[in-house]
């Protein structure tokens, strides 16, 4: 058997998910690094990692690495929104012109915070060029928003906003927030610094030496996820068609890179507060907020409550391709028991999802990128099908 750097803690009732883990490796399913939590019932249960966080140089991941989250920075983002609602700053159903009056220019006047967090404000992508200047100055991104006209009509259909949610819902939150606090700043003054958790979205230069380095999709891995599970090509084809809202709304961001991959290893990308896809942490650090959030610690019962359905369920995303569940800024999905997960997937693999009918929070992150995502990545599934399959024993 391939020999291959495997380590962490599993609980002992769990230890057939540290040999699935281990296969994804030996079976050549993981080309670079990855990283795999889960908390149950408070506890955590499972805290692995393997592999490399830098093939080029065979330097391995260890405990405190840390990697892009990618999308999952979404649900992260969403957990901050709910603190606010929770804290009777705002309502979802609030319309956004309430806190910030300009934004209503254009054709946008009715569109809630709601709209920005379910994908269906009807913004998936900006027309104008973005300068990199603009990524990291919010009063020149403020202005762009401002003038920006929806692409369809607001409220009419769910787009997935794979970039734009983040700087929509950022600016959003900074007018909301007493401290007018950035997303990022809220995370590290209020959940990061009180809970010792490790994510983080922007301003990270002291997280670099921790950074794993993203490698790019190995074709012999996508030909395979392509033979396990034929979304997956639809899906990827679909992204790549330039006339999508999907890949006009990539283009936002392609221009500072050859691929979002290359740009994302740029520290100086990081550096700036992204909240819908440049998150960095550990796998261990991104079970840890959503788990905050399912036990009473972040979130009253009575908003817990609200963000434990989906607002708008079975919906045709006309970005993805395919019918989601969302709302509150989380995806939704059914787990192997058929309970809700919340939380969101992220390109190239990453997934978060909490369970409060099972009491479980599970997260997988690698480096090596996938042609899938969340229940759509085969690494991811095999390990969690392997968990429920434990729990129901």
């Amino acid at each position: 058997m391939k020999t291959v750097h495997v380590d962490g803690t599993v609980d002992e009732r769990f230890k057939p998910v540290q040999e699935s883990f281990r296969r994804n490796f030996t079976e050549c399913w993981e080309k670079g690094g990855a990283t795999f939590a889960a908390y149950h019932k408070g506890k955590l249960i499972v805290d692995l990692w393997g592999g490399y966080a830098d093939k080029s140089c065979n330097r391995l991941w260890n405990e405190d690495t840390i990697t892009m989250i990618f999308s999952c920075t979404k649900s992260v983002a969403a957990i901050c929104v709910a603190m606010l609602v929770d804290r009777g700053l705002c309502n979802y159903d609030d319309k956004v012109i309430q806190y910030w009056p300009e934004f209503g220019q254009n054709g946008k006047s009715d569109i809630t915070i709601e709209m920005i967090l379910a994908h269906k404000a009807g913004l998936p992508y900006f027309q104008e060029t973005l300068t990199f200047a603009d990524l990291t100055d919010p009063l020149r991104m403020a202005t762009i928003i401002e003038r920006q006209a929806p692409i369809y009509p607001p409220g009419s259909k769910t787009a997935y906003h794979p970039l734009t949610y983040g700087w929509l819902i950022d600016q959003v939150f900074c007018r909301i927030d007493p401290h007018h606090r950035s997303i990022g700043q809220f995370l590290r003054e209020e959940i990061e610094s009180k809970h010792h958790v490790d994510v983080h979205i922007g301003e990270c230069a002291a997280e670099e030496i921790r950074m794993a380095r993203l490698t790019g999709l190995n074709m012999s891995v996508a030909v395979r996820e392509f033979a396990y599970d034929r979304k997956v090509a639809w899906i990827a084809a679909r992204s790549m068609d330039p006339r999508s809202y999907f890949a006009k709304g990539l283009k936002n961001m392609r221009q500072f890179g050859k691929t979002l991959f290359t740009l994302y290893n740029n520290p100086e990308t990081r550096m700036a507060g992204q909240p819908a896809v440049n998150g960095v942490g550990s796998a261990r650090g991104l079970a840890l907020v959503h788990q905050l959030a399912m036990d009473g610690t972040l979130l009253s019962l009575e908003t817990r409550k609200m963000i434990y359905e989906p607002a708008f369920p079975n919906e045709f995303d006309h970005s993805i391709g395919e019918v989601q569940s969302k709302g509150h800024g989380f995806i939704y999905t059914r787990s192997p028991t058929g309970s809700w997960q919340i939380g969101h997937m992220g390109v190239g693999g990453q997934a978060v999802r909490f369970d409060p009918e099972n009491d479980l929070v599970l997260c997988y992150l690698t480096n090596a990128m996938k042609a899938g995502s969340g229940e759509h990545t085969y690494t991811f599934n095999r390990l969690q099908k392997k968990l429920y399959e434990i729990l129901k024993c």
